[in-house]
């Protein structure tokens, strides 16, 4: 008999709803429940959250943050634009390869489309191999680097003089201390693309630290940055203790990094690698972050391999379109693939001009075609067409047309790392 997957929206803020998305959360993601049950109840999403069932017995579980991104605008920096957060996605280890992921996610973009009218969703993911049938492009990169104490950062002398003008003060985490870096946060996602900046609400609740969830580390501190009287960066770690042999072997945690002018990140960055009793500080960096850029080389980082950070989704085309900056004038045929939202998929005339663009529907022979996950993949700059070609992914109908897309993309940096959520 062929199972029936249903998908019922859920009010975060309704006490029984709220319950029933974390059991089920504790049990698909095997939570250890050193959180106390109210304060797991708390962190819960508060936008909107999604219960799958499969002949009426609960099967899997979608939510979602109201977050806003940083994506590239006209010129250099980035303009910040409300987009859904994907997140707490899981599947009753009962009612794996039912359809229940695919009818959850399927219902998120909807939801985004038509009722949220926002044109973007992203997610961090904890499986790879998921999202990309769905229609997400990996649109960002990071790489676990380890600096050594004492780690020297050879910044040129303007940046170094921003930093010797720039004054930190360490203190605990606390959620009163949540809109203040929610402002910080929404003026250095300015600077670049890919920042995903949290609700001032969310804020409150990401500097809120439970000794039932941190284990061995300390509680979490932050360390603010401020120049000429207003916040110019801020920095959220935790030391974990370590002695061996004697020798203090210690690690520093850095959850994330904000800063709104290279000074602001030198002058964090060094009192981060050099704290008493630390050996080495653990930070994720992107390829062109500038901790990376003012080390010798690549080697010098230490730490894991590159790895996705944030994965994107063109849920409305043209709204996207309409809110992204473009490098360079453009005018050309793209033909979208879009197995999930057939809206997107058609050909469409992509012009630009003087840094905006519009797509309008067209019956022309497309010069370019793609699926809307190439289009994800490229739309912070992370990746180019170039190289989607290059893969077999992007086919090219008339010569010079990729790179002529390539230039109304192309962003002056590659895209930030950015925080969980």
């Amino acid at each position: 008999m062929t199972s029936r997957v249903t998908v019922h929206r859920i009010d975060p803020q309704d006490p029984a709803g709220a319950e029933a998305v974390l059991d089920l959360d504790q049990l698909v993601w095997a939570d250890d429940l050193r959180t106390p049950r109210e304060v797991a109840l708390a962190d819960t999403p508060t936008r909107a959250a999604w219960i799958a069932r499969v002949d009426g017995e609960d099967a899997g579980i979608a939510a979602s943050w109201d977050i806003e991104l940083s994506v590239p605008a006209a010129g250099d920096g980035a303009s910040l634009r409300p987009v859904e957060g994907l997140t707490w996605v899981g599947v009753h280890p009962d009612h794996r390869r039912r359809g229940v992921l695919t009818a959850l996610i399927r219902e998120h973009l909807r939801w985004t489309r038509h009722e949220q009218g926002r044109p973007i969703s992203v997610l961090k993911a904890s499986e790879p191999g998921i999202y990309g049938r769905f229609g997400y492009g990996v649109a960002s990169s990071t790489m676990m680097s380890s600096f050594a104490r004492g780690t020297t950062f050879a910044a040129p002398p303007a940046v170094r003089e921003l930093a010797d003008a720039t004054t930190l003060r360490t203190r605990t985490a606390s959620p009163e201390q949540g809109r203040r870096w929610h402002e910080l946060a929404r003026e250095c996602a300015r600077t670049g693309a890919g920042h995903v900046v949290r609700s001032a609400q969310d804020s409150e609740r990401l500097l809120l630290d439970h000794p039932e969830s941190r284990g061995s580390r300390e509680p979490a501190r932050l360390v603010w940055a401020t120049r000429e009287g207003r916040d110019v960066g801020v920095a959220h770690f935790h030391r974990s203790p370590k002695w061996s042999e004697g020798r203090a072997e210690g690690r520093v945690g850095v959850f994330f990094l904000l800063s709104a002018d290279a000074g602001a990140r030198l002058a964090l960055a060094e009192r981060l690698v050099d704290i008493d009793l630390m050996a080495t500080t653990e930070y994720w960096v992107a390829p062109d972050d500038v901790l990376a850029l003012w080390l010798p080389s690549p080697r010098s980082v230490g730490g894991s391999g590159m790895t996705d950070n944030l994965w994107l989704r063109l849920v409305d085309l043209p709204a996207a379109v309409a809110e992204r900056g473009h490098a360079a004038d453009v005018d050309l045929v793209v033909g979208v693939r879009d197995e999930i939202l057939p809206d997107n998929a058609r050909s469409w005339r992509w012009t630009a001009t003087g840094g905006t663009g519009a797509v309008s529907r067209t019956d022309a022979t497309p010069d370019v075609t793609l699926d809307i996950g190439d289009l994800g993949a490229v739309w912070l700059g992370g990746q180019t067409l170039a190289a989607r070609t290059a893969a077999g992914f992007v086919a090219e109908h008339r010569p010079g047309a990729v790179a002529e897309l390539d230039a109304a993309l192309r962003t002056a940096v590659g895209p930030v790392g950015t925080i969980d959520f």
